[in-house]
C-alpha cells in the first residue's frame, strides 16, 4: 500500500459483546495500525469473558452499566442457541451516559472513525464526539433491511435473506414468500431494538436525533463478504466488500502436542461450534449422536472444541479429544486435517475457505443457516440442520460423504486458490478506502437519492399505474370507435 504523507488517527467502537465481532473489528483496527496509523478502540463491556480482538490498537474500556444486569437487556439472558428456534434477542445496551469518555474522545480529535452496525450506539457516539467521516462495517455477509443504510437494495426473488437462507437463489413460489416474509421479520427484529436505542437516547439528551438517520450519514459501508463464494448481489456505490478482510494474512506451524494428536492416524477432523451458541449447552442427544459418529470411524481422530472438560465428553472414545481452545486457523492450514465441522459463521467458515478445508456445516442460528447454503453452492461441503443431530446417522452419513468423497476437497483448494489470487485483498480496500475517507470525507456524493423516495416513487409504481391507465383509455376509446363504425356501416 502506499502510505499518506502523515500518519492518520481513527476510532474504532467496538462493544465487548461476541467474540466473533470483537475479533473482527480488532483485526480492522489493526490492519490500519500496520498502515502505520493510529487507532484507538473505544470498548464497553457487555460481556466480560470476551477478549479484546486488537492486539496493536490502544484500548478504552467502559465498565458495565446496570442495564446489563437488568433481565430485558442481559446478553445472555437474551440469546438463543441451540433450542429455540427464533433469535429475535436484544442486541445490548448502550453507554453513552458516561460524560467523562464521551468528552475523552472529543479531545483525541480523530481523523475518522468506524463501527459495526451490531450495535447502533456507535452511531450516538461519533454524533456526541463531532466525528462526521465515519463508515459502518458489517462481519456478516449479509445484512437484511438496512437499505436506508447502506443503500443496498435488496433483491428477495433471488437473493436468500439472513433469516431466510434455508434454500439457495432458485426460489419457487413458496420459497420467495418465506424468504420476502423472513425479510420484514428480521427487519422488525433490528427496528424494534432501534426504538429501544432511539428511548434512551432520548433520556440521555432531549430531542437527540433519529438514530437511524444518524446511521445513515456514514459514508462508507463495508460487508464482510466474498463473491466468489456468496451468492450473487446487487451493489451501491458505498458499499465496499471486504470478505477475507479477518483472516490471518499467516499461520504457525502446529506445536508438539498438537502435531502429535495430528499424526495420530492418517485422517482427522476437526469439530467447532463457535462461541455464541456453546458445545456444552446443546441438548444432551446432541451430545451423543456426535459421540456416536465419532464411534463409527475409528480410523479417524477427531478433535472438538468442548468448553466444559468437567462433563468428560470423550470417555469411552479412544479416537475423540476434546480441548476448551484450539489454534484452528493454524490448525486448518496443516495439510494433515481432512474435514472441518462448523456452525458455519463468517469467520471459522472463511478461515476453511482459504485454507482449502472441505465442510461439514451444522448452522445455529442466524445467519450460519445462510452460510451454511453458499457452502452448499461452492461445492465445499455439505449442511446438515442441526435438528438432525438428535440422531447420529444423519452426521455419520454427512461426515463419510465428505471424507470418502474427493470432489469436495478438490473444489476446496482450487476455491482457496482462487481467493489467495484475488486482485485486491479485502486488507487493501479496508485500509485505502479508511485512508481516503479520512482525508476527502464526509463522501456525501455517494448518497443516491432513492432512498429519500417513498415506496410509490421508488418502484415506479405511479409511472406504471399511468401508463396503464393510458393504455386502458386507448383501448377503451378503440373500442369505441369500433362499435360506432359498426354501428354507422348497419
Amino acid at each position: 500500500l502506499i502510505p499518506f504523507a502523515s500518519s492518520l488517527k481513527f476510532l474504532c467502537y467496538s462493544p465487548l459483546a461476541w467474540s466473533s465481532h470483537t475479533n473482527f473489528l480488532g483485526k480492522l483496527a489493526d490492519l490500519l495500525v500496520d498502515a502505520g496509523h493510529e487507532v484507538v478502540v473505544l470498548s464497553p463491556t457487555f460481556e466480560p469473558s470476551v477478549r479484546e480482538g486488537s492486539a496493536q490498537a490502544r484500548v478504552i474500556q467502559i465498565p458495565r452499566t446496570e442495564a446489563y444486569f437488568e433481565p430485558e437487556t442481559n446478553i445472555r439472558e437474551n440469546i438463543s442457541d441451540w433450542v429455540v428456534d427464533h433469535t429475535w434477542q436484544a442486541i445490548g445496551s448502550c453507554t453513552t451516559r458516561a460524560p467523562l469518555w464521551v468528552a475523552q474522545c472529543r479531545d483525541e480529535k480523530f481523523d475518522a472513525a468506524f463501527a459495526e452496525c451490531i450495535d447502533w450506539c456507535g452511531a450516538a457516539l461519533f454524533f456526541l464526539v463531532d466525528i462526521d467521516k465515519f463508515a459502518i462495517t458489517e462481519s456478516f455477509a449479509q445484512k437484511d433491511g438496512q437499505y436506508p443504510i447502506s443503500h443496498l437494495e435488496p433483491a428477495i426473488s433471488y437473493v436468500p435473506t439472513i433469516m431466510g437462507g434455508q434454500f439457495g437463489e432458485d426460489m419457487t413460489f413458496a420459497k420467495r414468500a418465506f424468504n420476502l416474509f423472513n425479510y420484514f421479520v428480521y427487519k422488525r427484529f433490528v427496528y424494534h431494538a432501534v426504538e429501544g436505542y432511539q428511548e434512551m437516547l432520548e433520556r440521555l439528551q432531549p430531542g437527540f436525533p433519529d438514530i437511524v438517520d444518524l446511521m445513515a450519514l456514514n459514508s462508507l459501508y463495508f460487508m464482510n463478504y466474498e463473491p466468489l463464494l456468496d451468492f450473487p448481489r446487487p451493489s451501491a456505490a458505498r458499499v465496499i466488500d471486504i470478505g477475507g478482510v479477518a483472516v490471518s494474512s499467516g499461520h504457525k506451524k502446529l506445536n508438539e502436542t498438537w502435531s502429535s494428536i495430528l499424526s495420530l492416524r492418517l485422517r482427522t477432523v476437526l469439530m467447532s461450534f463457535g462461541t455464541v451458541a456453546e458445545a456444552h449447552t446443546m441438548p444432551e442427544t446432541f451430545k451423543e449422536s456426535i459421540r456416536e459418529a465419532v464411534r463409527a470411524f475409528p480410523d479417524v481422530t477427531f478433535i472438538w472444541k468442548y468448553e466444559r472438560p468437567a462433563h468428560n465428553i470423550s470417555r469411552g472414545i479412544p479416537n475423540l479429544i476434546e480441548t476448551t481452545l484450539v489454534p484452528q486457523n493454524d490448525m486448518l492450514h496443516d495439510s494433515r486435517l481432512s474435514l472441518f465441522i462448523t456452525h458455519c459463521g463468517q469467520g471459522s467458515t472463511t478461515e476453511a475457505n482459504y485454507a482449502g478445508v472441505p465442510l461439514v456445516v451444522v448452522p445455529v442460528l442466524l445467519d450460519q443457516v445462510r452460510n451454511a447454503y453458499a457452502m452448499k453452492r461452492a461445492g465445499v461441503g455439505v449442511t446438515l440442520e442441526k435438528s438432525r443431530l438428535a440422531y447420529p446417522e444423519p452426521l455419520t452419513e454427512a461426515i463419510r460423504e465428505v471424507l470418502e468423497n474427493p470432489k469436495y476437497k478438490e473444489t476446496a483448494v482450487v476455491t482457496a486458490q482462487m481467493l489467495r489470487d484475488k486482485p485486491f485483498t479485502g486488507r487493501e480496500l479496508f485500509v485505502r478506502n479508511m485512508e481516503f475517507l479520512a482525508v476527502h470525507g464526509p463522501l456525501r456524493m455517494l448518497d443516491h437519492h432513492g432512498q429519500k423516495l417513498n415506496f410509490i416513487q421508488y418502484y415506479l409504481i405511479d409511472v406504471i399505474g399511468a401508463i396503464l391507465l393510458a393504455i386502458v383509455v386507448a383501448v377503451g376509446m378503440v373500442l369505441g370507435t369500433i362499435r360506432k363504425i359498426i354501428k354507422i356501416t348497419r
